[in-house]
C-alpha cells in the first residue's frame, strides 16, 4: 500500500503572498509619496497688503462682521435697483435701523473701539476707531461681489476723504497708508480685481 500525504489547501501560502505584496505596495507608496506632492509657491503680498491669517483676534472679529454686512449691503443695493430702479447704497441710518453689525452702537461696538461710521460715497463705508483699544479703523468697499476691506494698521494712516463728485481709486487708500486684507493669499488675483 502506498501512502502519500497531501497538504491541506487552506490558502496559507497564497495569503502570505498577497499580504507580502500589499505590504510592499504600502512601503513603496510611503517612500514615493513625498516626491509626488505638488509644490505651490504663494506669491508674496504687496507692501500694502496683509493676509487674513496675520490679523489679531479683534481685527478678525471686525472682518467677520464686515463680511456679513457686505452681503447685506449688496442685497439692499440690489433691491433698490430691482424694485425702485435706483442706484441707491444704504446710508448709516438705514444700516443702524436694520441692526446690522458693526454699524450699531451696542456692547460689541464699545468693545471693538467705538468706531465712528460714515458712508463716504457709493459703496464705501469708513469706521474710525475712537478708543485706544479694539479693532483698527476700517474701510469697506462693497462695489464688487467680494468684500474689499482695508485696515489702518500704522500710526501714519490718514482717514479717507472723498468728495461727492470724485471717483474712488484704491490707490487713494494705498497713498493714505491703509492696508488691504487678502483673504485667499493670491495677491495677483485680488490686486487685478481692484
Amino acid at each position: 500500500m502506498i501512502r502519500q500525504t497531501v497538504p491541506s489547501n487552506n490558502g496559507g501560502k497564497e495569503g502570505k503572498w498577497v499580504g507580502g505584496i500589499i505590504i510592499s505596495i504600502l512601503l513603496l507608496a510611503t517612500v514615493l509619496l513625498p516626491y509626488h506632492q505638488n509644490k505651490t509657491k504663494t506669491p508674496p503680498l504687496d507692501t500694502h497688503q496683509i493676509a487674513i491669517t496675520e490679523l489679531s483676534s479683534e481685527e478678525l472679529a471686525m472682518v467677520a462682521e464686515l463680511r456679513l454686512a457686505h452681503e447685506e449691503i449688496r442685497n439692499l443695493h440690489q433691491d433698490s435697483r430691482d424694485i425702485d430702479h435706483q442706484n441707491h447704497w444704504p446710508n448709516m441710518a438705514e444700516l443702524s435701523e436694520l441692526w446690522l453689525a458693526p454699524f450699531i452702537e451696542d456692547k460689541s461696538w464699545e468693545r471693538k473701539g467705538r468706531h465712528q461710521w460714515q458712508h463716504l460715497s457709493g459703496a464705501l463705508y469708513q469706521g474710525i476707531r475712537n478708543e485706544d483699544q479694539g479693532a483698527s479703523s476700517v474701510v469697506l468697499n462693497s462695489n464688487s461681489s467680494d468684500p474689499d476691506i482695508w485696515l489702518a494698521l500704522s500710526q501714519d494712516t490718514t482717514p479717507l476723504v472723498i468728495n461727492d463728485n470724485a471717483v474712488f481709486e484704491p490707490q487713494q487708500l494705498i497713498d493714505s497708508g491703509w492696508t488691504q486684507i487678502v483673504f485667499n493669499h493670491d495677491s495677483n488675483k485680488q490686486a487685478l480685481a481692484h
